[in-house]
């Protein structure tokens, strides 16, 4: 009987090797479940506003076949009232824009929204709720796809599962977890220290202008890294050279749970 984690481990590898073939330059991934932090701690009455950057990942049982973490952020405000954000899909130079973009309500420590989007030219629609969890400072929740699982298929470029739901993880610029766990920027290059077990790692680019200032737009790039590396050029990014960004890493181990994840500000070279 086959092994489902080998496969989906492969059958993350055919989709770069793939691409790869065909001569185009990775970029990105989507979605899974896995790494939402637990606490006993009872929530305060209200949470904390402000961009927060994050992932999402594709939840692997019910898409074993390629389950992926992409980049998240939103723009919560400090009181009750309306947030938007953003979820990126968008994996390949050859793929067109893919974004989901969210936008819901906040009420204490809970956020009630939905999102929409396009993905390679299929409309998508689908849930998004999560709540804070004062403990660590996060946000955590689920999302889904009103359209189920589907395979979508963009010729000569890539071809990949869209998994049926989701779960994600929020946290503020600037923060890491565990606190061991950095990302730095020296020049065009991003560093991280890679976690034991390591099977995946996102890298990303978020301009917080364009987030705080409720624009859906503001991940510029985002790209996937597989195994242990540390390393990862932001030449592909094509960032305005003395603009502000904020660069995130987030790895997750082969059953697609999140081992860290870290965000700092920059400016680019």
């Amino acid at each position: 009987m086959p092994d489902p984690l080998a496969q989906s481990l492969s059958g993350i590898a055919m989709r770069i090797l793939t691409f790869s073939v065909l001569s185009c330059v990775l970029a990105v991934c989507s979605s899974g479940s896995g790494g939402l932090i637990s606490s006993s701690v009872a929530a305060p009455a209200s949470a904390p506003g402000g961009v927060y950057v994050g992932y999402y990942q594709e939840d692997p049982v019910t898409n074993p076949e390629d389950p992926t973490i992409g980049s998240v952020y939103l723009n919560l405000p400090a009181s009750d009232s309306q947030f938007t954000g953003n979820m990126y899909f968008t994996y390949f130079g050859c793929q067109r824009s893919n974004v989901g973009t969210i936008s819901g309500s906040k009420a204490g420590t809970a956020l009630n929204g939905n999102w929409t989007g396009t993905l390679d030219g299929t409309h998508q629609t689908g849930s998004f709720k999560g709540a804070y969890t004062a403990a660590q400072s996060v946000w955590a929740g689920d999302y889904t796809v009103s359209g189920g699982k589907q395979h979508i298929s963009v010729p000569s470029c890539i071809s990949y599962f869209v998994a049926p739901k989701g779960t994600f993880e929020l946290f503020a610029i600037g923060q890491s977890t565990p606190s061991s766990f950095a990302a730095t920027v020296n020049g065009n290059t991003v560093r991280w220290n890679p976690p034991a077990g390591a099977a995946m790692t996102l890298v990303y680019v978020v301009d917080p202008a364009i987030a705080s200032s409720g624009g859906t737009h503001a991940t510029v790039w985002q790209t996937l890294v597989l195994g242990t590396t540390g390393t990862q050029s932001l030449g592909s990014a094509k960032l305005v050279s003395g603009h502000r960004y904020v660069v995130a890493v987030g790895a997750t181990d082969d059953r697609s749970r999140r081992l860290a994840f870290s965000s700092a500000p920059f400016t680019a070279p």
